[in-house]
């Protein structure tokens, strides 16, 4: 795993070569323990490899050459970004935001990937990036489908700072999707032929 990188991501993070030759048992499960020592960094101190971690804990079961160099790609960014430091810090109004974003279909079994970020002063209080737990039918589905599941997230930050004896703002989450906010404000009403097959879960966000 010789050389340094700047990135995590390979830019064909999301395109798996199936045809690529598998690795040995012993190389396997060491790619099985590799990622699992980087789920628990990811999460902990370098939220920045949260994306090519998840898409990796994907390939453990049966690994290939592919799936390797990739490895490798995070494996070698985290040797060339080991000094850098994340902070949570004061700044700006200190409320907290939520900033949510997914790419459609870029799984082989056609789901979707979410992301989730939320800020607090200046640095990320929270991340998250995680293959999403059904198929969607359009672009517009998964960006709904992420702003619930990161509802739970903005909760418990609002009962949190509750219990701290502060004041909670309205928290505003940010997306980029104009057909996702109006599903998200006016629910039904603005759903057409394309999303009314959507379960009430997904509608969530409008009762908060």
């Amino acid at each position: 795993m010789n050389g340094l990188s700047k990135m995590s991501v390979a830019l064909h993070l999301f395109n798996t070569d199936e045809g690529a030759e598998k690795l040995p048992e012993e190389k396997g499960r060491l790619f099985h323990h590799l990622v699992a020592k980087l789920l628990y960094l990811c999460w902990r101190t370098r939220q920045d490899i949260q994306t090519a971690v998840a898409f990796l804990c994907t390939r453990v079961q049966a690994p290939n050459v592919d799936d390797y160099k990739k490895l490798v790609k995070v494996m070698q960014c985290l040797c060339g970004t080991r000094h850098l430091t994340f902070t949570i810090e004061p700044g700006g109004d200190n409320n907290p935001n939520m900033w949510v974003d997914s790419s459609y279909a870029v799984h082989p079994d056609m789901r979707s990937q979410s992301g989730i970020i939320m800020t607090l002063g200046k640095g990320a209080a929270y991340t998250a990036s995680t293959k999403q737990k059904i198929n969607t039918k359009s672009s517009t589905e998964p960006e709904l489908v992420t702003i619930n599941d990161s509802t739970a997230q903005v909760l418990w930050m609002r009962h949190f700072l509750a219990s701290q004896g502060l004041h909670v703002p309205t928290m505003t989450i940010y997306q980029d999707n104009k057909s996702t906010i109006l599903l998200a404000e006016n629910w039904k009403t603005s759903s057409s032929r394309r999303t009314k097959h959507l379960d009430i879960r997904y509608f969530f966000v409008t009762i908060c």
